[in-house]
């Protein structure tokens, strides 16, 4: 399911195996993070080639795309060094508001 929601919409990782894991296997927030963190690579790097190779003209633009890499890795770097120092309720809670932030920011303003 995340594989196809990252392909098709570009999310997947955070916005459904996250809340995926916590909710039905019963995984910590934290462990959820990491996993899905883990999980996303394979998928977002097919889904990249597809992108770039699978259509007659490339829809990457890979000048953007090193941007969004490097600070893609230092982000990932922070987030999971601060998230870590974070109990579990506190930021599973962090992560229910941001959902609803951003679901209520794609319907109001799409």
């Amino acid at each position: 399911m995340a594989g196809l929601l990252g392909g098709l919409l570009g999310v997947g990782g955070g916005f459904a195996l996250v809340p995926l894991q916590v909710i039905f296997a019963r995984v910590d927030q934290l462990h959820a993070n990491a996993t899905s963190l883990a999980a996303i690579i394979p998928g977002a790097v097919v889904g990249a080639l597809i992108y770039y190779f699978g259509t007659a003209r490339p829809q990457v633009d890979l000048r953007f795309a090193l941007l969004l890499v490097v600070g893609s890795a230092i982000g990932a770097y922070l987030g999971a060094r601060v998230a870590a120092r974070i109990p579990d309720r506190p930021l599973r809670i962090s992560f229910s508001v941001l959902l609803v932030v951003v679901g209520l920011k794609e319907l109001v303003l799409p």
